[in-house]
């Protein structure tokens, strides 16, 4: 019997070992896509992204100043069976306008009338730092749209920049099907979009 206990506390052990080297090596390969970067500025602002994101062409006018396409660059290109889509945009408002700017970004999701949201949820936030220090309110929300017959992952940071005198709402939006939602977890979405974040910096 203690034998056979040995042997099974070593089978489990080497199972755990497998798991743990799986997880290693899939980490190592979704951020993988950081040694390779472009840069993304203008006379306001720097940030380094990498270079397998594709650039989206954006109508004059829109209020954007940037916005890439992220589908299958260090996320999955699946979910269930579908699609796994994700985009960046850049845009900004003229001075120290942090409540204007989260009004914005509630807009953005409240704002369609075939929202549907978890019991008991809407958003949460938090805060985080960008390269140069500065630190910024991140929100992040969930929702299913019938119209879509998608689910949404959300994650915004507003921030402000003192010497242009400039509010910047830094977005990734991921679309997919999971009404559990637990592609956020799996995928990381929530480090990704952290990690995005924390290459941004103001000249």
């Amino acid at each position: 019997m203690v034998e056979n206990n040995f042997g099974m506390r070593s089978k489990v052990f080497i199972v755990w070992c497998m798991c743990m080297l799986a997880l290693t090596v899939r980490s190592q390969t979704e951020w993988a896509i950081w040694n390779s970067e472009i840069k993304v500025e203008d006379n306001r602002y720097i940030l380094n992204l990498p270079d397998q994101w594709r650039k989206v062409t954006i109508a004059e006018g829109s209020g954007i100043d940037f916005k890439f396409d992220l589908s299958n660059v260090g996320i999955p290109a699946t979910v269930g069976g579908s699609p796994l889509y994700a985009n960046f945009t850049i845009s900004r408002m003229s001075g120290n306008r942090h409540s204007q700017a989260m009004d914005q970004v509630l807009t953005d999701f409240t704002a369609f009338y075939d929202r549907v949201t978890e019991a008991g949820y809407n958003y949460d936030t938090t805060t985080a730092p960008i390269k140069t220090s500065q630190v910024g309110t991140v929100l992040h929300t969930r929702y299913y749209r019938r119209s879509k017959v998608s689910n949404y992952s959300k994650y915004y940071l507003i921030i402000y920049a003192a010497k242009s005198d400039e509010t910047y709402i830094l977005t990734l939006n991921f679309q997919y099907k999971d009404p559990s939602y637990d592609i956020e977890r799996s995928a990381h979405f929530t480090e990704y979009a952290m990690k995005v974040f924390g290459h941004f910096e103001f000249r």
